[in-house]
């Protein structure tokens, strides 16, 4: 039996590569890599670390789970926006992930509710 990608199907591909992404990223940022812990000491933002990582694991999460998606959508979209907004003010180069992050989680979860 031949399966065809319905939106539904890209929905959730689209999904599975945002939470793959977002939950590696917030992974990191919970056991404290050295990268991230660079990061975000350079950006004099290394008391929020922790809390940036459990975000993301929590938008993951709630983006994953369909009761909850569209919440999880909305919290990865504020928390890649943020990440863009001081990207641009710091002059780092690279907003392009974000963006992208941002938008097919939702494009994700529109999908998924057809």
């Amino acid at each position: 039996m031949t399966k065809y990608l319905t939106l539904q199907n890209l929905g959730w591909l689209l999904t599975a590569f945002v939470a793959v992404m977002l939950g590696m990223g917030g992974v990191s940022k919970i056991i404290g890599t050295e990268e991230m812990v660079g990061n975000f000491e350079f950006m004099k933002l290394s008391s929020y670390l922790m809390m940036v990582g459990v975000l993301e694991v929590l938008g993951v999460i709630m983006l994953l789970l369909p009761k909850t998606s569209l919440y999880g959508s909305v919290l990865i979209g504020s928390i890649m926006t943020g990440a863009v907004c001081m990207h641009l003010s710091l002059g780092f180069p690279g907003t392009e992930m974000p963006i992208l992050l941002g938008v097919l989680g939702f494009i994700g979860y529109k999908l998924r509710e057809l």
